[in-house]
């Protein structure tokens, strides 16, 4: 059947095609009759045909030839129906598909065909939010931002020229597109090669997508089930563990860490004993160090310095008679040296740059100073140093340990010896290697390895794909990590391993599962734990997630008001002043690893509250991944997480 638009189309080009036929059927009956007879009618004897040619011939003969004229009529007869009949199926043929052509419209397509991200699934009539997300599938996964826009636009043109029927946009459309322009920027900001996205509304998969390429010199793209770096956001996974302890009554926040580590040892600050709680170090209020930088560094030397002039103090004054020997050779060699430099300006400028003896450094433009017996430092290589070291975070050298760490008491001799750079709960600082602390506690109090610990967590939680960040097991989907060299040229990121640092920064997932783990969280702190809820009881305690997702006081991160609770950054609701600025409530965690970033945000619902128990949270959860080091994701996230709260 034909669209009834078509009627009128099919009508117009059926008579001219008929009318062509009609023609070429008189064509083919003239040329083939006349050529069937010229050819095939002949006269055997030069008699008849002169009899032919006269018309004087007799009346048998005149019976023979008008018998044969008939025999050639009736063949011919049948050449000619046979070319009609061809000529009527071609022009059958050209009407039906001049008429299919003009009745291909959108409509005809079936709900199995529509897929989440294709233009027909946006250009279907009537579609609501609930259909639109129940018919997606993954055909646009993996696909770039741009050419996936590309496509998008292209068939919005071709629908808006088409105007039978109008199109209406459903709002989860616009939704996206406006999420795909905003990782669009990012990824360009960022340099990224790929990213992996996913947002869930009140506990269900609104969207997932990936850009780019998980691996670009084996052209693999990225996808939802992707597996990547987390970096940073281990942190929350591991509080999960640390909070589970201590409801459970194993764990004592406020107790010295050395109950539960024995061998760590205990810290002093400016000469006073200092004590260390699990709260500290969750909060990140205990004094230990981060990764190691620029000022460490020369605290370092400068001890190592003090420790090389202790022992050769030590080793002078062993023995008058060697001291005194030293002593004549040295001013010899001093009396020499001046002479030389003074004397004799034409020597090599190898001899007159660096003139070493026992202890005292010549420098050729006359210059010397006591440096332990060790030549002094070039200043090219002090400026190597600032440059490579300076503020940026991944130029800290503790980011490339590339040795594997065996146990978690091995990880803290990393740094277990050094001073505090402040008395414990009097300020804040943000660190990877405390959390390596917090490993070893929840080690004591679980009385199993971290590793152990942690991994139940995962089957418990229902996160299939996440994993230890561990080089030699084959880990399927995982992604390659990148990096840019000073020239901004895309490169493979280093080896490393980051197996000294499990709990702060050693995990490997996808956004599926971080918006899992992430709803996870969210019912949890929307359900009470006790009897006669109407929906299971969350994995932690409702007060429990109120605590972790409460600002520390002393721990603003920037002047967004941001503040650290217990494995989460989190931002409190306010609203200081009429018709001015004001602060929504929502739990985040980002995270930077070499060739990785990432974030995962939980955005509450503002008209929840926790006595409305039921089976799904409320809120929206936004993960993002990508695997390019340095790419802020928290703000991106934020939008897109307010875009998906307003969807229909």
């Amino acid at each position: 059947m034909f669209h009834n638009i078509c009627t009128p189309n099919i009508a117009h080009f059926g008579k001219q095609c008929f009318q062509t036929t009609k023609v070429l059927r008189t064509s083919c009956f003239l040329i083939t009759g006349s050529r069937h007879f010229h050819q095939e009618h002949t006269f055997k004897t030069a008699n008849d045909c002169s009899i032919h040619r006269l018309g004087n011939s007799s009346n048998h003969y005149l019976f023979e030839i008008n018998r044969e004229r008939q025999k050639y009529r009736k063949r011919r007869f049948s050449y000619r129906n046979q070319m009609g009949m061809l000529c009527g199926i071609m022009g059958t043929a050209a009407v039906f598909g001049m008429g299919s052509a003009l009745c291909e419209t959108k409509d005809d397509v079936s709900d199995k065909d529509l897929s989440f991200n294709s233009a027909a699934a946006f250009t279907k009539l009537n579609v609501s939010s609930e259909e639109f997300l129940e018919n997606k599938n993954s055909d646009q996964i993996g696909q770039d931002v741009v050419g996936t826009e590309k496509i998008s636009s292209e068939n919005q043109s071709s629908s808006s020229s088409a105007n039978s029927q109008e199109v209406k946009i459903t709002s989860v459309e616009e939704i996206v597109k406006k999420s795909r322009k905003l990782l669009k920027h990012c990824m360009e900001e960022g340099g990224a090669p790929g990213l992996t996205i996913a947002v869930s509304v009140d506990g269900k998969t609104a969207w997932e997508d990936g850009f780019g390429f998980a691996d670009l010199e084996n052209n693999v793209r990225c996808s939802p089930n992707t597996v990547m770096r987390i970096a940073s956001i281990s942190k929350s996974l591991t509080m999960a563990v640390v909070a589970k302890l201590w409801e459970d009554g194993k764990l004592d926040l406020d107790a010295p860490i050395q109950k539960y580590i024995p061998s760590f040892p205990v810290k002093t600050f400016n000469g006073e004993e200092v004590t260390i709680t699990t709260r500290h170090l969750i909060s990140h209020q205990s004094g230990i160090r981060h990764y190691k930088s620029r000022g460490s560094d020369k605290k370092e030397k400068e001890e190592e310095k003090k420790r090389t002039t202790t022992v050769s103090k030590n080793e002078n004054m062993k023995g008058k008679e060697d001291k005194a020997n030293k002593s004549q050779d040295k001013t010899a060699n001093v009396m020499n040296t001046k002479e030389t430099i003074s004397g004799s300006k034409s020597l090599d400028k190898k001899q007159n740059e660096n003139i070493v003896t026992d202890g005292i450094t010549t420098v050729a433009n006359g210059k010397s100073t006591e440096h332990n017996g060790k030549a002094k430092e070039k200043p090219s290589s002090t400026r190597q140093y600032k440059k490579e070291e300076g503020e940026y975070e991944f130029g800290k050298q503790e980011y490339y340990i590339k040795k594997e760490y065996e146990t978690i008491q091995e990880a803290l001799m990393l740094f277990q010896n050094d001073d505090l750079l402040f008395k414990p709960g009097s300020s804040y600082l943000y660190t990877t290697l405390g959390w390596t602390v917090v490993s070893g506690v929840v080690e004591g109090a679980a009385g199993k390895p971290f590793t152990r610990v942690i991994t139940r967590l995962f089957y418990d939680l229902g996160l299939e794909n996440t994993y230890l960040d561990k080089n030699a097991p084959i880990i399927y989907n995982r992604a390659r990590y990148y990096v840019r060299d000073k020239l901004g040229k895309l490169k493979n990121a280093p080896y490393v391993d980051n197996s000294y640092k499990w709990a702060g920064g050693g995990f490997l997932s996808t956004v599926q599962d971080l918006s899992k783990f992430g709803n996870i969280m969210l019912y949890a702190s929307q359900q009470e734990s006790g009897e006669g809820t109407n929906g299971l009881r969350g994995f932690l305690k409702a007060s429990t997630m109120q605590a972790l997702w409460a600002p520390v006081k002393g721990t603003s991160m920037s002047y967004t008001d941001e503040g650290y609770g217990m494995g989460w950054a989190t931002m409190e609701g306010k609203s200081l002043y009429g018709f001015c600025r004001s602060s929504r409530h929502y739990a985040f965690h980002g995270g930077g690893a070499v060739g990785a970033s990432s974030v995962l945000l939980i955005l509450p619902r503002q008209d929840h509250c926790i006595e409305d128990n039921g089976t799904f949270p409320k809120g929206v959860v936004v993960a993002i991944i990508t695997n390019m080091q340095d790419v802020r994701l928290k703000n991106v996230a934020l939008e897109i997480a307010h875009l998906f709260e307003n969807m229909q």
